[in-house]
């Protein structure tokens, strides 16, 4: 989905309207009970290999990530917060139990699980973090950087 958003320049004392693509991305799980707007660009995908995204997700977590000030719910209904340790809470779908949102208390970024979105995300793999937690049955992508701990 792509928004119009104008902007006003004087240009020689003319007013001229410019307008600017405002890209935004809609995603959603797979009741629709969450279904979120971003509007400009989202990070890259990591994947988390940690013990607590192959608890919530069932393998690892593939999570983009935005501003918390991008996020736009469209719904939010059965959307539920778990506080998953002292500096970090989830956000989940209670009636399907999609794993949707991991959110540092501190930060001002939320991560976004990124098969909420539908194609084309024009997103990249663009690490494994915590890959000391990785089970035996896959193998990574030598091609992707990897991280024992966190890539930031």
């Amino acid at each position: 989905m792509i928004d119009l958003l104008s902007t006003f320049l004087v240009v020689d004392g003319r007013m001229i309207m410019m307008k600017k693509k405002i890209t935004s991305k809609i995603a959603n799980c797979l009741c629709g009970g969450v279904k979120i707007r971003i509007k400009g660009k989202l990070r890259h995908v990591i994947n988390c290999h940690c013990s607590q995204c192959l608890k919530t997700h069932g393998n690892y977590a593939a999570y983009t990530e935005c501003p918390d000030d991008k996020i736009n719910f469209i719904n939010k209904t059965t959307l539920k917060w778990y506080h998953s340790s002292k500096i970090a809470k989830r956000g989940f779908c209670s009636i399907c139990g999609a794993s949707i949102f991991y959110k540092l208390l501190k930060s001002e970024n939320i991560s976004i699980a990124a098969g909420m979105f539908s194609n084309p995300t024009k997103l990249k793999t663009h690490s494994n973090i915590y890959t000391k937690g990785k089970l035996d049955y896959y193998k990574l992508d030598s091609r992707i950087p990897k991280f024992n701990r966190n890539s930031r």
